[in-house]
């Protein structure tokens, strides 16, 4: 029940109801006139007897954002790199910006505002929630379009909750979010391949790479191979190697919040003061687990690398640290992925008549090249890459389709015209006229009854 009660100039609106503990609470509103007062009455009335009423609540959306986020992380079983990305972008590009508002009184159009605002906004400019000076060249290179995305679909995730929770009656978060950027991938053709593999001294990054050229490997997951990862005698002597495991450094707090039951092995860290720990976990997802079929120059790199590997530990035992990791340092200690981007970076300075990509280009560059061999045999390329589904493959390089599309359209141009720089021109039967369209249809139109049903049946059948 509600009561209207004027006070001075104005009119006030008190009721009572249950909070979220189901505790009593007094409420008082006031308005200036009382034809708003006897509304919000009547509005009040019916949500308290429907169940619909919104308790109200000052929490902020940084306050709620930051209780959503660990229970999320715990329904979920989330990897410690999902959690550290997921409060990444919230301590970064959501809190600075709207994280002080209370969430009852959020609108579509603060959202619309964050987007903008995020669209003018330099990468970097927050990290670990803390405002960065950055240079002027720092300042050129603004927040994509996919990154406003993704901050647009945790909001989405996350009001949902909020609504589900009775903090919201509906989420304030647009129907619409940002367009994703498209960029098209750098990749190397298949003699750039061949001649960088070729070009490269370093046997550390020389493996790495072969690896991942015929395997499509992520770097996580050169750098998480073992010795007993590799079968020489499997498929009838050709030899394969399981993926199977993730080698990556996460924070130390994410690992805390997340649990280590995805660890299968942390690596001693010496540093002190680190904030990070090198682990090593399953694989991102259950296709992401494959076996990879060897060629015959891989094969021989990996005997030879597996020879050396006992060369080195017998050259000083005392101090070899063996980490029981395919990619070891002369000590034994595991390569971790940060360590092959730098070598393939001292590598791409050295030699810069290649087009410079990321090293996650190289596994680009081998799925575009298998599937292109293959025919575009989708399903067996994805058993290669690891990709959840065929449809993420297709999306994921897409843009060899525009290749294919090109390819078929000179085909046409070659097949369907027939001399070069000249249509093809409708040909005459031979021994009769050629007859116009228009003539045709004035034939027809005078033609006697029995002609016309004589055609009309010709064409039903």
């Amino acid at each position: 029940m509600a009561y209207i009660t004027k006070r001075g100039g104005s009119y006030g609106v008190r009721y009572t109801y249950q909070d979220e503990h189901g505790k009593s609470c007094d409420k008082w509103e006031s308005f200036s006139t009382k034809e708003e007062a006897m509304n919000r009455k009547k509005q009040v009335e019916h949500e308290l007897a429907s169940g619909t009423f919104l308790i109200p609540s000052t929490v902020t959306v940084g306050e709620f954002l930051m209780d959503w986020l660990p229970k999320q992380c715990s329904k979920h079983k989330w990897a410690p790199k999902t959690y550290q990305s997921n409060l990444s972008t919230i301590q970064n590009l959501i809190v600075p910006y709207i994280g002080n508002m209370e969430m009852q009184k959020l609108k579509p159009y603060h959202l619309e505002n964050l987007y903008s605002t995020l669209s003018k906004t330099p990468c970097g400019q927050y990290i670990e929630g803390k405002k960065q000076k950055l240079t002027p060249k720092q300042k050129q290179r603004l927040l994509s379009g996919t990154t406003i995305h993704e901050v647009h679909r945790l909001l989405h995730t996350a009001f949902l909750y909020a609504v589900e929770w009775g903090i919201l009656l509906k989420s304030p978060v647009p129907l619409e979010g940002p367009k994703k950027t498209t960029q098209e991938r750098s990749i190397w053709s298949v003699e750039e391949m061949r001649a960088a593999l070729a070009s490269m001294e370093d046997p550390i990054l020389h493996l790495a790479v072969h690896l991942t050229l015929v395997g499509a490997l992520r770097e996580g997951e050169v750098a998480g191979l073992t010795p007993e990862d590799i079968d020489f005698d499997a498929a009838g002597g050709v030899g394969t190697f399981s993926v199977n495991k993730s080698m990556q450094r996460v924070q130390k707090e994410s690992l805390s919040q997340v649990g280590d039951s995805c660890v299968l092995k942390a690596f001693e860290d010496k540093r002190e003061g680190s904030k990070t720990l090198l682990i090593l976990k399953s694989t991102k997802t259950d296709a992401s687990r494959r076996i990879i079929f060897l060629t015959a120059a891989l094969r021989e790199e990996l005997k030879c690398w597996l020879e050396q590997l006992k060369a080195d530990e017998s050259r000083a035992p005392e101090r070899y640290h063996d980490s029981g990791m395919l990619l070891r340092l002369p000590n034994g200690q595991a390569v971790e992925p940060v360590l092959i981007r730098k070598k393939f970076l001292k590598w791409q300075d050295a030699h810069p008549e290649f087009p410079r990509i990321v090293f996650h280009g190289l596994r680009h560059s081998s799925a575009t090249y298998q599937l292109m061999i293959s025919g575009g045999d989708v399903k067996a390329v994805q058993g290669t890459t690891g990709h959840a589904s065929a449809d993420m493959l297709v999306n994921t390089y897409a843009h060899i389709q525009q290749t294919s599309r090109k390819e078929l359209g000179q085909k046409f141009e070659e097949s369907f015209y027939k001399e070069a720089g000249k249509p093809a021109q409708p040909s005459e039967i031979a021994g009769e006229t050629a007859i116009s369209m228009s003539a045709l249809l004035d034939l027809l139109n005078n033609a006697d009854p029995a002609v016309k049903a004589q055609l009309r049946l010709a064409l039903m059948t």
